[in-house]
């Protein structure tokens, strides 16, 4: 509870990333999060401690900020395919979502870890499900590149996102 009131009262990102080390260690799924089915569904973003360099259409005004779902599990294979996930940016005043999506699995080694790997995707979706893709890369650094990051993101290592804590009870 006290994460959910930092994070509406916008308390600044120490006093949110307080909270969210106080609740890791309550974390239900034992730190197995994923590699477990509960972590599938579709899943907003509401909070984001660098928003910016993951996405600059999530600093946008409010009126016109985009929602950010991620999309996983069951959710992600029917809209992008079995064992892929996906960030979905959907617009509050046009009809159009923005679909990246990319292979994912739990690292072996450590089942608090999803491994994000190519090929990476990414499709418009307008109005009734009508899809573009724009791109399809086979690599990290070629997908880097395409969105025009500097040679020292094009050289960064594999993408691993540590699932904290995974609420299990329903």
């Amino acid at each position: 509870r006290s994460l959910m009131e930092a994070i509406a009262s916008r308390s600044s990102d120490d006093v949110v990333a307080d909270a969210i080390n106080r609740l890791e260690k309550l974390d239900p799924s034992g730190g197995k999060a994923a590699t477990s089915t509960d972590l599938g569904g579709t899943w907003e973003l509401i909070y984001s401690v660098n928003a910016e360099a993951f996405s600059p259409l999530l600093n946008l005004p409010q009126p016109i900020r985009p929602t950010s779902l991620q999309l996983l599990g069951k959710d992600a294979a029917q809209s992008v395919g079995e064992g892929r996930v996906a960030q979905v940016l959907n617009f509050p005043i046009v009809p159009l979502s923005l679909v990246l999506s990319s292979g994912a699995v739990p690292v072996p080694s450590d089942p608090s870890i999803l491994e994000i790997y190519p090929p990476f995707r990414l499709e418009a979706v307008v109005a009734t499900n009508n899809r573009f893709q724009f791109v399809e890369s086979g690599s990290d650094a070629d997908f880097r590149g395409l969105n025009g990051r500097d040679d020292e993101a094009q050289a960064a290592g594999r993408n691993l996102y540590k699932q904290r804590y995974l609420e299990t009870s329903g």
